[in-house]
């Protein structure tokens, strides 16, 4: 069913300009990746993901950069170094608190023991809206924790692998039927224009009748049928 009721005004913070809200960033994570023969994850058909909001109990989110640096001196900088950056490794520190039900939780939580592939996948990181998309390896999760009297907390580190990469086109995230998981799609035929590198990123929060419809009556290829 569509929804039935819209963002109060004022609500709603669009536009580019002013202190942007942290909460206006999202990521979002292919619970359902392809790995290649090799051991890759596929990154050029983003349509396959079924991309689940990581939103639902986060409570703090930390980007690092985790930089690889060379310091050298030169015989005409007067005893002074020169630093390079050599090297990035782009890191996400989530924490917040368990959410069962809530599929990019139980996704990552369902992670605790796996290594090697297995703790692969791929995500779409949403900064004031514009995408960047990137093979990740889930690492340092912890699943549940905390005092007896107090809600169990959830924390994990998603590990960018390689360079990250922008859409080809403009990427539509869109709420499927079941909640916080968004198809992809990524319209190859608009490109940015003047000094655009990329095109911002259309998040429809709304799952259509016709997709409703579809995603309840006609399971995807090698689905469970809706069984966990």
């Amino acid at each position: 069913m569509a929804d039935q009721t819209i963002a109060i005004s004022g609500t709603k913070l669009e536009g580019t300009k002013g202190f942007p809200m942290n909460f206006v960033n999202r990521m979002f994570i292919d619970t359902d990746p392809k790995i290649n023969e090799v051991g890759d994850v596929d990154l050029s058909d983003l349509t396959t993901g079924k991309w689940a909001y990581l939103g639902s109990g986060i409570n703090t989110i930390t980007p690092g950069s985790n930089e690889t640096t060379t310091n050298d001196a030169y015989y005409d900088g007067g005893g002074f170094t020169d630093t390079d950056v050599t090297g990035k490794q782009i890191t996400f520190a989530f924490s917040g608190n368990r959410k069962l039900g809530n599929p990019a939780q139980d996704y990552v939580a369902s992670k605790f023991y796996g290594i090697g592939t297995s703790v692969k996948t791929r995500v779409i990181w949403v900064n004031n809206g514009h995408a960047v998309i990137s093979a990740a390896t889930l690492t340092a999760i912890v699943p549940t924790g905390g005092a007896a009297n107090a809600k169990q907390t959830i924390s994990f580190t998603i590990s960018f692998n390689g360079q990250p990469r922008l859409a080809g086109g403009e990427l539509t995230l869109t709420l499927t039927s079941t909640p916080t998981v968004y198809s992809a799609n990524v319209d190859t035929s608009k490109k940015p224009t003047g000094d655009e590198v990329d095109l911002p990123i259309k998040i429809i929060d709304t799952a259509t009748q016709s997709e409703s419809a579809s995603d309840s009556h006609t399971p995807s290829s090698g689905s469970d049928n809706g069984s966990h």
